[in-house]
């Protein structure tokens, strides 16, 4: 046995003694962590602001470089057109710093091409297209403003700086009084082909069962989900759209070159050409030359001494001039672009590529446009595929609001199509392009049955008690009863005749003839005159001719106001989030995967509308 003892006195000294460093150590410790946190909060405060320094000085030296150099007298306008050619531009430079925002918009591209023309210092154009990505909406509204330049008479000349050029590109270059190509250039020309993707087996493999009800025999937005191939229905009516696009191009081509339009049909169908030489010698290009040698050509036109540099302007430069100065009489343009949606904001991101017009955001804009002090009349700009038909309704609620108090002009773009087309039967006249993608007048609701998946390849089930036999039809773990498909249908279907009810009003028809043209197929905007769901052809300078006219107003005195406004580089992060992660992930990845990122997004968004009455256009389709 081991003996315990000791004084209280002693136990109390001991204790003090062992407490006093242990009090020490804690101190020190405590110490080390507020230096260490000091440290890290100076690091990261200190970060911050070296980043947004950076970008502050970033957005300085951009705006010194958007000084505008002098414009010299015999100077040649570059036209260097590339990527998608965008409705709105923000204008602000770290938006085109870090986003590549172009630094000119559609309407302000075209205003300043047709500017040119009357420009007394422009004397010519280089026209150089380049990878664009543009739909054929945007391709006729450009190659139309081409057109009035070379009517000035002044010389266009057309070249490509990626030694390659195909349809869409050739489609712009045509108008130009001469083509050249690269020695070794590559150029397509072997006609136009549209491509979907559909996930019905794959559905089928994974046990989801979609549940989808559609209003309109030609409603091939679900299609993705429940075929593996195109529906009869659904092919008639792509065709038909790349059948428009193929006249307005072999009839631009053959205009152009002094070709018949059979014998332009015939170099894309029998006479396939890879190669800028096999082109000369059909006719469809010009010369084949470099770069050098091209601006030799221009330094001869001009008549310019030899030996000297050739004067040139930027479009991009060219269009910064173009300040529209405040005037009393204003026309108000309301963009609608992208997928119509509820609620507010502006994109789903700045980096995906898929846009939303949020109902609340546009609402207000409509209504904001309107009451704005001196407005006449209203233009509203439509490029979107359609979406939640509530949402689409309410901005129709506040364009027919608008339109009893002022002339209301509808100007599509690349596509008014289902909701897109419904939020346009409140203006007083309808302007498209020829190949404008409109019409589509369906709807459709889709959920899915996930249990296959997870109880038959996953092992996850699911139990659980209700008030009535329907009350969980909306979770996603069941199929449909008989009862509740016919309840899906008549919802469904009371939807369509709503919309079939806005058209006739809208466009002075009767339901039944509305339904004649309905049932989900899309239309060009040529067969929408024809059948009378589109009033006239044109671009959107059209639009504003028009609406200047209805009004009454002096087309030299009149401003054109925009809304909503378009977002900053700061706006959209924050509406965005985590957007520095997204915007190293996409500067980081490859094309083929940002065109999946793009094609998954638009998957989700169509996914995400489960549950709705949707009208809404096939979520994605690539014409080549």
């Amino acid at each position: 046995m081991i003996a315990q003892g000791g004084s209280h006195e002693n136990d109390a000294k001991y204790t003090a003694y062992n407490k006093a460093p242990r009090e020490s150590h804690l101190q020190g410790m405590k110490f080390l962590k507020t230096l260490t946190a000091s440290i890290l909060g100076s690091l990261i405060a200190f970060g911050v602001l070296l980043f947004f320094g950076f970008l502050f000085l970033m957005a300085f030296a951009a705006a010194a470089g958007d000084a505008q150099p002098p414009l010299r007298s015999g100077s040649v306008l570059m036209v260097d057109l590339s990527g998608a050619v965008a409705e709105r531009v923000s204008g602000d430079p770290l938006t085109q710093l870090l986003l590549g925002e172009p630094a000119y918009d559609l309407a302000g591209l075209t205003s300043a091409l047709e500017a040119a023309a009357e420009d007394v210092r422009i004397e010519a154009m280089w026209l150089r297209p380049d990878g664009l990505s543009a739909g054929w909406a945007t391709l006729e509204a450009i190659r139309r403003s081409l057109q009035v330049f070379k009517d000035s008479g002044k010389p266009i000349y057309a070249s490509s700086p990626t030694y390659f050029m195909n349809e869409s590109e050739y489609f712009l270059a045509s108008v130009a009084d001469s083509i050249f190509l690269d020695p070794e250039s590559i150029f397509e020309f072997n006609g136009f082909a549209m491509t979907m993707t559909f996930y019905g087996d794959l559905l089928d493999k994974l046990g989801v069962e979609p549940i989808i009800v559609r209003a309109g025999n030609y409603k091939g937005a679900v299609e993705p989900f429940t075929r593996s191939t195109m529906s009869n229905e659904n092919r008639e009516q792509m065709q038909g759209l790349l059948d428009g696009i193929e006249v307005s191009f072999t009839s631009a081509v053959s205009a152009s070159r002094g070709m018949s339009v059979e014998e332009v049909r015939q170099l894309m169908d029998r006479d396939i050409m890879f190669a800028a030489r096999d082109a000369v010698a059909a006719g469809l290009i010009d010369a084949l030359a470099f770069n050098d040698e091209i601006r030799s050509r221009f330094n001869d036109v001009l008549q310019s001494e030899e030996g000297t540099k050739m004067k040139s302007i930027s479009i991009a430069n060219y269009t910064r001039r173009m300040r529209s100065r405040s005037k009393s009489d204003k026309i108000s343009v309301v963009h609608i672009d992208g997928t119509i949606v509820a609620g507010s904001g502006a994109t789903a991101s700045p980096f995906s590529g898929v846009s939303n017009a949020a109902s609340d955001t546009i609402v207000k804009a409509l209504r904001d446009a309107r009451k704005r002090t001196g407005v006449k009349a209203l233009i509203v700009r439509i490029d979107s595929p359609g979406g939640f038909a509530p949402a689409a309704d309410a901005m129709l609620r506040e364009i027919e609001l608008t339109a009893q108090e002022m002339p209301v002009i509808i100007s599509m773009g690349d596509l008014a199509a289902s909701g897109g087309y419904w939020i346009a039967m409140g203006g007083d006249y309808v302007i498209a392009e020829a190949n404008t993608i409109t019409g589509s007048i369906g709807v459709f609701s889709m959920f899915f049955d996930a249990s296959g998946f997870l109880e038959g390849k996953i092992g996850i089930t699911f139990d659980g008690v209700s008030t009535g036999p329907s009350a969980d039809m909306f979770s996603g773990m069941r199929g449909y009863s008989p009862a509740e498909r016919a309840m899906l249908t008549r919802a469904t279907e009371a939807t369509y005749l709503a919309f079939l009810e806005k058209v006739a009003e809208g466009r002075n028809m009767s339901v039944e003839a509305v339904h004649e043209i309905a049932q989900g197929r899309v239309w060009t905007g040529s067969d929408g005159v024809k059948n009378g769901l589109v009033d006239e052809l044109g671009g959107f300078e059209a639009a504003v001719a028009r609406a200047v006219s209805d009004a009454g107003l002096d087309p030299e005195e009149v401003q054109l106001v925009h809304y909503p406004k378009a977002l900053t580089f700061f706006e959209q992060m924050s509406l965005a989030g985590a957007i520095s992660v997204q915007w190293i992930a996409s500067a980081l990845s490859t094309e083929p995967l940002r065109q999946i990122n793009s094609h998954m997004e638009h998957l989700r968004e169509l996914i995400r509308a489960e549950g709705t009455v949707q009208a809404r256009f096939t979520p994605e389709i690539s014409i080549r």
